[in-house]
């Protein structure tokens, strides 16, 4: 019986103290092959995944999630999580709170395809002064 973490543990572990890990560490828990969607673009692979992250977290001043108890079966695991992050440049650097939720496939113990699920607006361009106005009206006006 292998002592090894299993790929939930290791996704908990990096996803909650993000901010403090190195894209580096990316490769102990996706595939070289992982494929990564968000509502920002696909990843294909792990090179572009560590690209990616870098760039991601080079101005965050603070980035964890809060990750609630996986939906598992087979090779898939779903989670709910939220992510607690704060940007110099966005919302004048205040923590703020989005909710999300992750669909992971699992090959040998390993991530192959994540997709990410968040409201890319409430993210980021609710936030920006003329951008935040014209999104959270068009908001508005949906729900009415």
């Amino acid at each position: 019986m292998s002592t090894m973490p299993s790929v939930i543990d290791r996704f908990f572990d990096y996803y909650t103290t993000l901010d403090n890990q190195s894209p580096l560490a990316l490769a102990a828990l996706y595939h070289p092959d992982a494929e990564l969607v968000d509502p920002f673009g696909t990843h294909q692979g792990l090179y572009a995944l560590q690209r990616y992250f870098t760039h991601l977290l080079a101005n965050a001043e603070h980035c964890r999630f809060s990750i609630d108890s996986p939906l598992s079966e087979g090779q898939r695991f779903a989670v709910s999580w939220t992510m607690h992050w704060s940007h110099p440049q966005i919302s004048k650097g205040d923590t703020l709170a989005l909710p999300g939720c992750s669909i992971v496939d699992v090959h040998d113990n390993l991530i192959i395809r994540q997709r990410d699920y968040y409201d890319a607006g409430e993210m980021v361009y609710e936030h920006l002064p003329l951008l935040g106005w014209l999104v959270r009206r068009v908001k508005r006006r949906v729900r009415s």
